[in-house]
């Protein structure tokens, strides 16, 4: 990993890298180090870093405006501010980092601990994006590469933790499909997803997912994982004789995945939406709402189907900590799981002051890149193993706090 380290301050740049160099790999691994955002612009000519420490109160250039400069050149490397400024500045950067489409990973309070350290490098070290763009990503994906794309075994399933706030356990976690090309790497879900639901192969997408879960319960261990379908899927009769043809024949697949449902789609015909949840749950099977409270039906749906948890939705999740209008939906849509009895769980958690404020607002489950991006099924023993020891801080590090 090539990796920046940006601070005026001789000091703590010296301490800084004396830090990295106990947490990287010197064979795998470099650092380069600048003085001020001018001198980091001019590094970056010729070294194209993959991951940036930046302190923000710097001479010549601030780190605000170097940050500003990275966006204005899609800077697409993830990104950790190091700084002793006000908590009020540090979100007003954050914000601005997520309205640039920055990869910020999060914050290093200074003086910086190693152990934090280490939590930010192992986010940017399970998630690193190639510093340039395959050729494919800039192509149009068109309906016969999708068509090809399912012929060949080039879409697969990830693996999205999700993790107990409380715990820290490894609960469950959310498939999340990825186009793997063999020449050109990963391609974007947003450039294929709703090509692929034009052409009707929704059910054919869950279907995948659901026979790779089967495959890989050595590695998932029976921890349920959430499958997202579509309205239309799950009024399609079909689907439902397969998933209960597949139940028959793995009679315990009902712990092994549950269905996610998108908030925003709309049942044409709520008669035949509840015979499909009927009819899955007849068998063990649970439902979940997605994205709740972006969607103008959210009561209608709790109202209409069985859902048994429902998913906060990212955006009001990231802002809470500089909106407090989302803070209060997301207060709201807690107190309403609680009241009917659903589990919650909170997606979008990026850092640990999300983790923490979510803790304390009694969610019960969470997912973000803070605990892990979404992993092909082979990484997944190696992120558990990383996540039990970090996990068990977490939960000493609150245990503490809350005895003081």
């Amino acid at each position: 990993m090539n990796i920046l380290l940006i601070e005026d301050h001789d000091f703590q740049r010296q301490v800084l890298a004396t830090q990295l160099a106990h947490l990287i790999d010197p064979n795998l691994d470099q650092i380069h180090c600048a003085a001020n955002g001018i001198d980091a612009l001019a590094i970056m000519k010729n070294y194209q870093p993959q991951l940036l420490l930046c302190d923000l109160n710097m001479p010549q250039m601030d780190g605000i405006s170097f940050l500003g400069h990275l966006a204005e050149q899609r800077f697409n490397g993830k990104i950790i501010i190091t700084s002793a400024l006000d908590a009020e500045v540090l979100n007003s950067v954050n914000k601005m980092c997520k309205n640039y489409d920055l990869n910020l990973l999060g914050t290093l309070v200074k003086p910086t601990h190693l152990d934090q350290l280490k939590q930010l490098l192992t986010l940017a070290s399970n998630d690193l994006q190639p510093a340039n763009p395959p050729l494919l990503l800039q192509q149009e994906i068109k309906e016969q590469d999708i068509i090809d794309a399912l012929h060949a075994g080039y879409l697969s399933p990830y693996y999205q933790p999700i993790v107990n706030l409380k715990t820290g356990e490894w609960v469950a976690s959310e498939a999340l499909i990825r186009f793997i090309h063999p020449d050109h790497g990963i391609v974007p879900a947003i450039k294929f997803i709703k090509l692929l639901a034009n052409l009707g192969k929704d059910t054919q997408l869950a279907l995948l997912i659901i026979n790779h879960i089967i495959r890989h319960q050595t590695i998932l261990g029976g921890r349920k994982v959430a499958v997202n379908i579509s309205a239309n899927t799950l009024v399609e009769r079909s689907f439902i004789n397969t998933v209960l043809t597949l139940h028959h024949q793995h009679p315990q697949l009902h712990h092994w995945l549950y269905f996610e449902l998108t908030e925003s789609d709309i049942f044409e015909s709520p008669g035949q939406a509840l015979e499909a949840a009927a009819r899955l749950g007849m068998h063990g099977f649970n439902l979940s709402i997605d994205d709740f409270g972006t969607g103008y039906s959210s009561l209608k749906q709790l109202d209409i189907l069985p859902f048994k948890s429902l998913k906060l939705d990212i955006s009001f999740v990231q802002a809470m900590p500089t909106n407090y209008t989302a803070k209060v939906i997301i207060e709201t849509c807690l107190l309403l799981a609680q009241r009917l009895n659903l589990v919650a769980i909170a997606e979008g958690v990026e850092d640990i002051t999300l983790w923490l404020k979510l803790q304390k607002m009694g969610c019960e489950l969470s997912q973000g890149y803070f605990i892990s991006p979404p992993l092909p099924v082979s990484q997944i023993p190696i992120w558990h193993t990383q996540w039990q020891q970090r996990s068990q801080q977490l939960v000493n590090d609150s245990l503490s706090k809350e005895m003081m």
